[in-house]
């Protein structure tokens, strides 16, 4: 009787260990799942935002722009430099008031050129400012005052400094290269008051 009662209790406890090793051996390692090329779809590609850059020379007034035009040419630069509308802002203009007639106006840049004053334009129009001679546009008093200081340390006694509300215009060369950027400096270095600077393309 006793035999047969560890018997029983044998055939028990095997059975109970039988019931918690099944799962155990069921979750066993899986067959790894196949692998199809084929069926791999490449993700979109992400556009880099890429930055362009642009140098802007500027800021100069209708007056200005024969002869800017012509610098941007001489140095080879019709091409690079496109021209851009700003709109209208006020500036200081140091000019030589209206003289009675092209001929005493002409007489007059003669002389600034013996003084070496280079920077001067004769003003040709139907205004109150024909027979003036322009010697420059500034945004800034400062600027204005600092290139009128030189001109009177050459000898020029008869410029004077005005304001004026202008239409106004830059020049923007897109991705410009070591060559253009560096004959675009010499172009700044021609024109005093004018500004040359880096920014992002719009």
């Amino acid at each position: 009787m006793r035999t047969l009662f560890f018997l029983l209790l044998f055939i028990n406890l095997a059975f109970a260990v039988y019931i918690q090793l099944e799962p155990v051996a069921r979750s066993g390692p899986q067959p790894a799942p196949e692998f199809r090329p084929e069926k791999i779809k490449p993700l979109p590609a992400i556009a880099a935002q890429a930055t362009t850059t642009c140098l802007e020379w500027g800021r100069f007034v209708e007056a200005d722009l024969e002869r800017v035009e012509a610098a941007i040419a001489k140095h080879g630069l019709s091409e690079q430099a496109s021209r851009q509308d700003i709109g209208k802002a006020p500036v200081y203009w140091i000019h030589i008031p209206p003289l009675r007639s092209r001929q005493h106006a002409e007489r007059k840049m003669g002389e600034l050129k013996r003084l070496g004053v280079t920077t001067y334009t004769l003003v040709q129009d139907d205004s109150k400012w024909n027979n003036a001679i322009s010697m420059g546009f500034f945004e800034n008093i400062e600027d204005a005052q600092a290139f009128m200081a030189a001109l009177r340390s050459k000898g020029v006694r008869s410029a004077i400094i005005g304001a004026r509300n202008l239409e106004q215009v830059k020049f923007v060369a897109r991705e410009p290269s070591e060559s253009v950027t560096g004959k675009m400096t010499e172009l700044k270095q021609e024109f005093p008051g004018s500004e040359l600077k880096t920014t992002k393309c719009n």
